[in-house]
């Protein structure tokens, strides 16, 4: 006899598969790998379901056996499989790639995972054998290890330097590794004030259910010191906690809050971490091993033994959406995951999204209003500077310039954010009408100054910026900078401040977590006067001895034709204010703009975020976009002009029932891009159900209909319509 099962592939294909495996293969489980035969290669799948009702197999034809069994154990749990399950129905996305999204890398073929010693960071080297002189005689370095050990009682991996000599240690017995357990010990007590203390009553109080959790503070009022409180009651319990940040920038800084406060085990999840030592995350989170994971939105999929709590820091942040392929929201499917297992989700953020606030409003969410900064400083004060009437010098006003003066003869520290990296956005020559257009997009390539290269941020392409072979007029050509990047400000510093020490803190300065972490750490022990920065420093980044900041540009946002533009530009705003004065000093913003009576940006400076959020959301209410509706976004793109206009068109045409709206399609804001030619179409309705529905009759018209060189995506609660 043999067993039916149902296998779910690594491939771009809706659906599972029907596999025989033989009776006596009783070890076999949901959630394990296979190997199975299709077509002509041998692939490896999840078992999705076993022993599957003979009615329902396509009996047309011939039922294949599977290979091979590859795993003595489960690889997902049920909790994980309900998740899946979940995210694949809701996003539309293919089973068997959201279950291989779940697994580390070594996971994702049938090769023997072997771990290295030094995988696991979170151990100690302690004495385990009696020192023996004979041993230890003419080995100098062991002995001074061993010694150093002795002293101590328990010496961290890193604090020790000739690895020959430990190893030789390990080897004969004289040391051993010791691992952290589950403590709940705090290294240092967290003060909360009162504000801080009846939140945590609250939440402490719903501890052991489902509960929803909105904690919209102010900046610097002690967020994350309220997250360690209550992750401290949970490690009591002996429970393990979920910490997710919008972005790898943010994880060395929210780690060492932690740190300073819990003596238990945390593990980072982000990119930056090898394939080995994921593995060996994911393996001690399943065993129970780590206390605490800090980590960005691929983090949600870890597996747990006692996952108590899920907190999500800035919660607002579009960098929690997946933005290709596998479309997921991290903050939505947290919620999903912590309603699955009955505990509470913490949402942080001193700018909630507008979805949030709304979800408070109709009783989803328990609302905690943080108003009180930690350390009882006052809000920034704000400055708007109209720059149409001011006199500029390379985007500088001369506002700004005196402020800055101000600040740095007083010997404190100067943010200035800028919207985009490089030179300039774009060159012109004013003789023949040139700019530097990139061949491959609708988009202009961006001035990288210090590189003296043209680069194009939608498709990469980049080449060499030589006046004589863009122009008739060769050498003499006129060209000019159009708008403001980081290279420009910094630029321009350097010849109004040039005492002044200055860092730009960029996508093209920092490619690292530890270059960031050492950017972060000259500017908090005051080797910085300066900063210069896109939207990496508007980011849960405390600068003690900041007192300015200055906005050089906020147009670009205020109009952006995105129904979230002016949602995001209020968030940006709040966010980059936030980074000033957060400690002992009052500090000050000033913001350049050539619209300063833009009504809802006043609303902002006058009344703060929740009022003007409140002013936006009637806005979005009457326009019927989210959260009063429900979108999904469809995508395609083709090699031919208007190839995908036509598809799309004939899609609209085959569901235009009323039922929902359907808008467009139409060309996308940058219609090509890497010499592909972007159409879409928008899916909007009132009922989230429908719009499920809707969509999936949608894709499977697209899968069943569309031509082999028509690319296509479709993206459920869009974050950007492009």
């Amino acid at each position: 006899m043999k067993k039916l099962l149902k296998i779910a592939f690594n491939l771009p294909l809706y659906g599972t598969y029907d596999y025989l495996v033989s009776d006596d293969n009783n070890n076999l489980k949901v959630g394990m790998r296979v190997e199975a035969p299709f077509g002509r290669k041998k692939l490896i799948g999840i078992v999705d379901a076993i022993n599957v009702n003979a009615k329902t197999v396509n009996k047309k034809y011939k039922i294949k056996s599977i290979e091979e069994v590859l795993d003595s154990r489960t690889l997902l749990t049920k909790e994980i499989i309900k998740l899946c399950k979940w995210a694949s129905n809701y996003y539309q996305y293919p089973i068997g790639q959201v279950y291989f999204n779940c697994l580390p890398s070594k996971l994702k073929s049938n090769k023997t995972i072997k771990l290295k010693e030094n995988d696991n960071k979170d151990f100690f080297y302690e004495i385990s054998k009696v020192n023996s002189d004979d041993y230890f005689k003419n080995k100098f370095a062991q002995r001074r290890i061993y010694e150093h050990i002795k002293d101590k009682g328990k010496v961290n991996k890193l604090d020790l330097e000739s690895k020959p000599a430990l190893k030789s240690l390990l080897k004969n017995g004289y040391i051993k590794k010791s691992y952290p357990t589950n403590q709940s010990v705090t290294t240092q007590n967290i003060s909360l004030n009162l504000e801080q203390t009846r939140a945590y009553k609250l939440i402490t109080s719903k501890i052991s259910t489902f509960s929803p959790f909105l904690i919209e503070g102010v900046t610097g009022s002690g967020k994350t010191e309220l997250y360690i409180k209550v992750v401290n009651k949970i490690l009591n319990n002996q429970g393990q906690a979920l910490i997710i940040v919008p972005e790898i920038n943010l994880t060395p800084q929210i780690v060492q809050r932690f740190k300073k406060y819990l003596n238990c085990t945390i593990a980072e999840y982000h990119s930056s971490i090898s394939d080995s030592n994921k593995y060996k995350i994911w393996e001690d989170c399943k065993e129970g091993k780590i206390d605490v994971v800090i980590g960005t939105r691929s983090a949600i999929f870890l597996p747990f033994k006692v996952l108590k709590i899920i907190i999500i820091d800035e919660e607002h942040d579009t960098s929690l959406k997946q933005s290709e392929k596998f479309r997921y929201h991290a903050r939505d499917l947290s919620l999903v995951r912590s309603k699955n297992l009955d505990i509470p989700i913490l949402m942080g953020s001193a700018t909630p999204s507008f979805e949030s606030l709304h979800n408070c409003k109709i009783g989803k969410y328990n609302h905690v209003v943080l108003k009180t900064r930690f350390y009882k400083t006052k809000l920034p004060t704000v400055k708007v500077v109209d720059i149409t009437k001011d006199t500029m010098i390379d985007g500088f006003s001369s506002e700004l310039i005196r402020a800055i003066t101000k600040e740095l003869h007083e010997q404190k520290q100067v943010l200035l954010f800028v919207g985009r990296r490089g030179y300039s956005h774009s060159l012109l020559c004013k003789k023949c009408g040139w700019t530097s257009k990139c061949p491959k997009c609708d988009a202009h390539m961006t001035f990288h100054k210090n590189n003296n290269i043209l680069w194009c941020h939608h498709c990469g392409f980049k080449e060499k910026f030589n006046r004589s072979d863009i122009c008739a007029y060769k050498n003499e050509c006129d060209i000019v900078p159009l708008g403001t990047g980081t290279e420009r400000v910094e630029s321009k510093c350097k010849d109004l401040f040039p005492e002044a020490n200055i860092m730009r803190i960029d996508s093209d300065t920092v490619n690292s977590v530890k270059k960031l972490k050492e950017f972060i750490k000259k500017t908090q022990t005051r080797e910085v006067d300066i900063l210069v920065g896109t939207q990496i420093l508007t980011k849960g980044h405390d600068f003690p001895n900041l007192n300015l900041v200055g906005i050089i540009d906020i147009d670009a946002g205020l109009y952006s034709l995105d129904f979230r533009g002016i949602e995001k530009i209020g968030q940006m705003i709040i966010q980059v204010a936030g980074r000033s004065g957060r400690h002992n000093n009052q500090g000050k913003l000033i913001i350049q703009t050539r619209k300063p009576d833009n009504v809802l940006i006043n609303e902002l400076l006058k009344n703060g975020y929740h009022k003007f959020s409140k002013k936006a959301l009637i806005e979005r209410n009457d326009s019927s976009f989210p959260p009063y509706s429900y979108l999904s976004l469809f995508r395609v793109s083709s090699l031919h002009r208007n190839e995908g206009l036509s598809f799309l068109l004939k899609v609209k045409n085959n569901f235009s029932d009323g039922l929902v709206s359907l808008l467009g399609p139409a060309p996308a804001p940058i219609m090509k891009k890497n010499n592909r030619y972007y159409y879409q179409l928008l899916v909007n309705t009132t009922n989230r159900q429908l719009l499920l529905n809707k969509s999936s009759e949608i894709r499977e018209y697209i899968i069943k209909e569309k031509k082999s060189n028509i690319r296509w995506s479709i993206d459920i609660d869009p974050i950007d319509l492009y």
